[in-house]
Parts: structure tokens; sequence; C-alpha cells
């Protein structure tokens, strides 16, 4: 994951996630990317084994460091936060030299098949009308088409670099997303049940845990937590259902334990399968422990 300075254990699913592993007996360790090297077929990490505390301030102790034969650990989680560059790439064909008996959350092939912007259009009777492109002149067709559109970087994440676009907007700053044709973005059309919120539906081994609603703040558009949206208590609709259900088959053939997906006024948005987030809000609101739940479910599988 990231670095562990970084890390809000107020509202941080991996700590979250940490902490159910320390309350359920298992030792937990924590390496960033850069921590990971390969002799020959075996990978070793630089490993910082570590207490985990209820302690806003200080949420971790480290034990002790030393480097160890990855093969060793029974799981092994990525929860780096997008975007899935090229240094993530190369750490998922790392993580590929684990043997089957170290289960890698999420399967490093299925977070590289599964580009967060561009899975859901594996499923397109779901989404709303959408554009992939870098040629702003076809972004400007499409704003034609929809009236208004959201127009979101290819590689963004927590709401960075997302726009919004009316039809006859001067073609300059469309040209400005692109980068002057030299960056592919995602253009949709624009939902308007965004006003209510975005809802963020956790899955695990394909089966949804359940729901929060991201309202953004009085003044914005954008309702993503990160840029200053506010968590809400959500349910499961019918639709957001069928959804799942229609998602659940992929999502376990890829091996994606764990994922986040997006919905707006029952319309897929985004498949969420690096380091999706909410999980400390829904367990709060709900009254129950999610991330113990997720644990278990590794358990069972590494017994």
């Amino acid at each position: 994951m990231d670095p562990l300075e970084g890390v809000k254990p107020w509202k941080d699913t991996s700590y979250f996630l940490m902490r159910a592993c320390a309350e359920r007996g298992h030792e937990v360790c924590h390496l960033d990317q850069k921590d990971l090297y390969a002799k020959h077929d075996r990978l070793y990490g630089h490993l910082t084994w570590l207490d985990i505390l209820e302690d806003g301030d200080f949420p971790f102790a480290a034990i002790r460091s030393e480097s160890a034969s990855m093969m060793d650990i029974d799981v092994v989680w990525i929860r780096t936060d997008p975007p899935l560059d090229r240094r993530y790439f190369y750490t998922t064909l790392l993580l590929d030299l684990l043997p089957e008996t170290t289960r890698v959350v999420n399967r490093p092939s299925g977070v590289r098949n599964f580009n967060e912007k561009l899975a859901a259009l594996q499923f397109p009777d779901l989404t709303p009308q959408t554009l992939v492109t870098s040629d702003a002149d076809e972004i400007v067709r499409f704003a034609e088409r929809c009236g208004r559109i959201t127009v979101k970087p290819i590689d963004g994440f927590g709401g960075k670099g997302i726009l919004f676009f009316n039809a006859g907007d001067p073609l300059e700053r469309i040209a400005g997303a692109v980068r002057d044709n030299r960056h592919w973005v995602i253009a949709q059309e624009y939902l308007t049940a965004a006003a209510d919120g975005d809802k963020r539906i956790l899955l695990l081994d394909g089966e949804p845990l359940g729901a929060i609603l991201r309202v953004h703040a009085d003044g914005q558009e954008l309702n993503n937590m990160d840029a200053g949206g506010t968590p809400n208590p959500s349910t499961l609709s019918a639709r957001d259902l069928e959804i799942c259900r229609a998602l659940g088959p992929a999502l376990r053939d890829q091996g994606l334990y764990f994922a986040g997906i997006d919905i707006i006024g029952g319309m897929l948005i985004e498949i969420n399968v690096t380091s999706p987030t909410g999980l400390q809000e829904m367990s709060r609101f709900d009254g129950v422990d999610y991330h113990h739940r997720i644990i278990e479910g590794l358990e069972r599988c590494a017994s």
C-alpha cells in the first residue's frame, strides 16, 4: 500500500482491514511497491511488521523490519491507490511470481484487466452513453448529442481531473481536457441524478456487502469523498442488485475478491478494484463489522 504516513485511521479502508487482521490474531506487515524485489523466480520484500493501534494520532507501531521471502506469507493484499501507471503495472507482474499457496488480493492479472474507468464498458447495457477518445472534435460532437457531459481522464482517481461541458462550449476548453489530442479521456452523458449523490456499493467475492451514498458539498458537483463529498447511509435497490448480479461472475472469474462499484441513477459508472474505499463508513452506518467478515472469508480460503 502507500506510505503509512498518509493513512487517515478514522476513514481509511486499508487501516480498517489491518485492524481486523490484528484483532483476529494475525500478523500484519506493510510494504511499498518499491520494497518488492525478485531473485530469479522468487519474490522478496523489505517488510515492516506492525502493531495496529486504535489511536488516531499513532495508528501503527513498528515491531521489526526485515527482508524476507514473500512466498511464506499467507495473503498479500494490493491496496496501493491508483492510477495504475507503469510502476503499478510492473508491481502486478512481480506479484505474479508468487505461488498458489500465497493468496494475492485482488489477483494481479484482474487488477491489470479491469481498468477502473474502462471495465464498466464490458457491461454496455448498464452504463450511460460513453465515448472514449483523445480527439477534442469527437467530444464536441458528443456534447452536441447529449447536451451536457462529464469528462474524466482515463487514469484519474478520487474525482481528480473531472470536468463538465455543455453543448456549445468553446473547442479550446475541451481541447485542454485531452491535452491537444495526446491523452485519452472518458466522456459520458451527464446524469441529472448525480445531484442526489452517487452510490458506492462494496462487493465481496462478487456479492454485495452494502452501500453508502456520497453527496457533494454545497456549491459543488463532485460527490467523491476525496473531493469534499459526504458519506450517508444507503440501501440496495432492485436495480442495484441487478447490476451486482451482472458483475458478480466476471469479478469472481478475474479474482477480484473486494471491489467497489459506483452507480448514479441506476447506471454503472466505475468498477474500483485497486483500493476501493467506504468500508469504515458503511460499517458504522449499518452497525456491522464488515472488515471482520472480509478477513474471515480469506481465513476460510487459506485454511
